[in-house]
């Protein structure tokens, strides 16, 4: 960052008007809860704040606030409380609050957050978030061929589950 801020302060206050739709996005894809998307999109800020003396800048502040929003996600999916809300919520309970287009069809939105963690949070840093192959795989802890490996299969399972909705048969 070439215009550094000059206390944390103002860079959190820089980061989460540049990144915070970025953040609750991706804590929302995540997650499949606004409410929840938004406690950790401010788990986020509250934690890149803290520890904002100790970023190194040896990636992007972008790929750095989404490895803190991908960890303090799967920290909420660990807890007892996630659990058993979610284990135990019908369908109708779970329907967001959120105002879509009158003819939104979810069926890729479902098929995505039906996939197993590691490959959504793989697809969704690399498509939705747009970050390059390199970035996702910091962000995620892991190297680009173990990412590119991740986003095959989950291209795959959604193939075979979006089969006849979008994809040719053909292919």
């Amino acid at each position: 960052m070439s215009n550094a801020p000059a206390s944390d302060e103002q860079a959190i206050v820089h980061l989460m008007t540049t990144y915070g739709t970025d953040i609750r996005r991706l804590c929302l894809c995540l997650l499949n809860d606004s409410f929840l998307a938004e406690d950790a999109a401010q788990e986020t800020f509250f934690k890149a704040w803290k520890h904002y003396a100790g970023f190194r800048k040896e990636c992007s502040e972008k790929t750095w606030l989404s490895r803190i929003a991908v960890n303090t996600c799967r920290s909420m999916q660990r807890g007892s409380w996630f659990r058993s809300v979610f284990t135990h919520t019908d369908e109708e309970n779970k329907e967001q609050e959120v105002e879509l287009p009158p003819d939104y069809d979810p069926t890729v939105w479902n098929a995505v957050q039906a996939l197993p963690e590691q490959l959504k949070s793989a697809l969704v840093l690399r498509y939705w978030e747009g970050l390059p192959l390199q970035e996702a795989a910091i962000t995620l802890g892991t190297n680009v061929n173990t990412l590119n490996t991740r986003i095959r299969k989950a291209k795959a399972i959604l193939q075979a589950n979006l089969k006849g909705w979008y994809f040719d048969e053909e292919d």
